[in-house]
C-alpha cells in the first residue's frame, strides 16, 4: 500500500490529521472533512499528527479480499451493533465487514506495520468519503483519554461564546435542545452526540459526529437550505429514524458556526417527552447532578466505542474511571446543571427551549 504525495492537513479536537487519498477521489474526500471541520476556536494541540491513507482501487480492493477470505479471522465488534473480522497478514492488521452482517461489503480497514491507519474502498462504494472519519473519530477519543479529557454522550452549543453541555442518553432530546439553540439564538454548534470536557472541566470540545435530526424536530423547524428535508407523512419526535447532515451544513442552515471548543458556563439535562407536558426547568442538587452524568460519561466505556480499535488505549481503565469521576466533581464544582422537562407536542417548542436554556446562563 504506497502512500501518495498529495494530501490534506486538516485538525480535529487538537489532533492534526495528514489525509492521503487517490487522485480521482481526493475531491470528495477533501470536501466531506471540511463540512466536519470546525471553524472558530480550536482546540488546544496535542501536538500529535497522523497519517490516514485512503485508497479508492477497485484491483488493490478485489487483491486483499481474495486474500482475506484464505485466512484465518476473528469475528471482532469495535463499534456497536457493527462486526467485523479480524485478521493478522504479516505485519498488517485488517478488518473486513463480517459476511453475515448488514454491513456494506465494499470498505477494509487496515493498519500497517507503522502502526499507520489505512481506509481500502471498492470505487462503487456508497458515500466512501465517510470512511475515513471513523478513524479520525477513533483516535480523536483515544488522544482525549491521554490528555486527561473526558468524553459524555452529550451534545453541545455556544451562545455568544458561552459553552452549554447537553447531556443524556439516547432518544432524551440533545438534538432537539441543540436545534433550538441555533434556530433561536443563532448558537454555534460544538458537538452532537460526543463531547469531551477538558481537564479540570473548563472547557467543552467537540468530537466530528454526523448530526443525527429526527422528522418532528424537522417538520417544527420548516425547509431550510443545507437541512434534509423531513420524512412524509410528518414524523413523531422521538423517532427512531433520523435523518443525519454533515456539522457545517447542520450550523450553516442557521447562519451560525461549527466552533470547536467553548468554556462551559452550564449543563442541560433533556428530559422531553411525546406529549404536550408543559415545559419546566429546574436547577438540580449536587447528588442528583451527580448521578445524571455519571450516567452518560463515555470515560473508560463507551456504549458505541466498544473497544478501542485503530489506536491503543495507554492507560487503564481504573485510572481512566478516576479521571472521569474528578471530571464530574470538577464541573459541579463550576458551573450549574439544569433540567429542562418538556412534551414535544407543546405549542413553540423549540423556541421555548431556547428561551429557557438561554435563561440559565445569565
Amino acid at each position: 500500500m504506497n502512500e501518495t504525495t498529495d494530501s490534506e492537513l486538516i485538525s480535529f479536537a487538537g489532533h492534526r490529521f495528514r489525509i492521503h487519498t487517490d487522485d480521482a477521489f481526493r475531491a470528495m474526500q477533501g470536501i466531506h472533512l471540511r463540512n466536519f471541520a470546525p471553524e472558530a476556536d480550536l482546540a488546544p494541540s496535542c501536538g500529535h499528527l497522523t497519517p490516514v491513507r485512503v485508497h479508492h482501487d477497485e484491483d488493490l480492493f478485489r487483491e486483499q479480499m481474495t486474500r482475506l477470505s484464505a485466512v484465518r479471522s476473528l469475528t471482532v465488534v469495535p463499534f456497536r451493533g457493527e462486526p467485523y473480522r479480524f485478521s493478522q497478514m504479516g505485519k498488517v492488521s485488517w478488518w473486513r465487514p463480517d459476511p453475515d452482517s448488514r454491513l456494506p461489503q465494499d470498505h477494509l480497514y487496515a493498519q500497517d506495520a507503522a502502526r499507520r491507519p489505512h481506509v481500502v474502498l471498492h470505487p462503487g462504494t456508497e458515500h466512501g468519503e465517510r470512511y475515513a472519519m471513523r478513524v479520525i473519530r477513533e483516535i480523536v477519543l483515544r488522544c482525549a483519554e491521554d490528555r486527561g479529557w473526558t468524553t459524555f454522550h452529550a451534545a453541545a452549543a455556544a451562545i455568544d461564546g458561552r459553552g452549554v453541555l447537553i447531556a443524556g442518553p439516547s432518544g432524551a432530546g440533545k438534538t432537539t435542545v441543540l436545534t433550538a439553540l441555533a434556530a433561536h439564538r443563532q448558537a454555534d454548534v460544538v458537538a452532537s452526540d460526543r463531547a469531551v470536557l477538558t481537564e479540570g472541566a473548563s472547557r467543552v470540545v467537540g468530537v466530528p459526529i454526523s448530526v443525527r435530526i429526527a422528522g418532528g424536530t424537522l417538520s417544527a423547524l420548516g425547509p431550510r437550505r443545507g437541512l434534509p428535508p423531513p420524512r412524509q407523512p410528518r414524523a413523531d419526535f422521538g423517532d427512531a429514524h433520523k435523518a443525519a447532515c454533515t456539522p457545517r451544513d447542520f450550523a450553516h442552515a442557521f447562519t451560525a458556526r461549527v466552533r470547536e471548543s467553548a468554556p462551559i458556563r452550564l449543563v442541560v439535562l433533556p428530559q422531553l417527552s411525546d406529549d404536550s407536558r408543559e415545559l419546566s426547568m429546574a436547577f438540580c442538587g449536587p447528588a442528583v447532578a451527580r448521578t445524571a452524568l455519571a450516567a452518560v460519561c463515555c470515560t473508560p466505556h463507551d456504549e458505541d466505542w466498544l473497544h478501542p480499535w485503530f489506536a491503543d488505549r495507554t492507560r487503564i481503565p481504573d485510572e481512566l474511571a478516576r479521571q472521569a469521576d474528578g471530571c464530574v466533581e470538577d464541573l459541579l464544582a463550576k458551573v450549574p446543571v439544569m433540567t429542562v422537562t418538556v412534551g414535544v407536542r407543546t405549542a413553540r417548542l423549540l423556541e421555548r427551549i431556547a428561551h429557557v436554556v438561554a435563561g440559565g446562563l445569565t
